[in-house]
C-alpha cells in the first residue's frame, strides 16, 4: 500500500505478508489475509484513497531471476483488467543473494499495455514513470 507523493511517484507505507502459502516455486496470495490488512490498512489512513492506496503485489523468486514469470503476468493482468479492475499495479519481486545482496525488480501494469519496468528508488518511493 503506498502514498501518493507526486504525479506518478509513491511512498510505500506499508505491505502484507504471507508465509503460510505457496512454495518455493510457486505462491498464490491468500485473498482473506490479504483484505483484513487492506481494511486495517484504510482504517489507519483514514479512508483517504485520493492519497493512500494499494498499489499492487509483491513477492519473492527465491532460487529464480527477479523478472516476472508466465503466471506472474497473467495474474497481474487479471488484477488490472478483470472483472475489479484496478486499473494499474505494481509487481515487486525481490532475491536475497549471497552475502547477504538484495535484489529486486519491479514492473508497472496498465490495462491493455505490455508490463513497464518501473523504478524504485531508496528512499521507499516508486516512480512509475517510464525508464527510457
Amino acid at each position: 500500500m503506498g502514498e501518493e507523493i507526486g504525479k506518478g511517484e509513491f511512498r510505500l507505507v506499508d505491505f502484507s505478508v504471507d508465509a503460510e502459502s505457496g512454495s518455493i516455486g510457486h505462491f498464490m496470495r491468500d485473498a482473506d489475509l490479504h483484505e483484513r490488512h487492506l481494511e486495517a490498512f484504510f482504517a489507519r489512513t483514514g479512508s483517504d484513497y485520493g492519497r493512500y492506496n494499494y498499489l499492487g503485489e509483491w513477492h519473492t523468486h527465491p532460487s529464480f531471476s527477479v523478472q516476472p514469470s508466465l503466471a506472474d503476468i497473467h495474474s497481474m493482468q487479471d488484477l488490472v483488467e478483470g472483472p475489479s479492475g484496478v486499473g494499474f499495479a505494481v509487481l515487486m519481486i525481490s532475491k536475497l543473494k549471497r552475502f547477504r545482496r538484495f535484489e529486486c525488480g519491479a514492473w508497472l501494469f496498465i490495462d491493455g499495455q505490455r508490463p513497464t519496468p518501473i523504478e524504485i528508488c531508496k528512499d521507499r518511493s516508486i516512480s512509475m514513470k517510464r525508464e527510457a
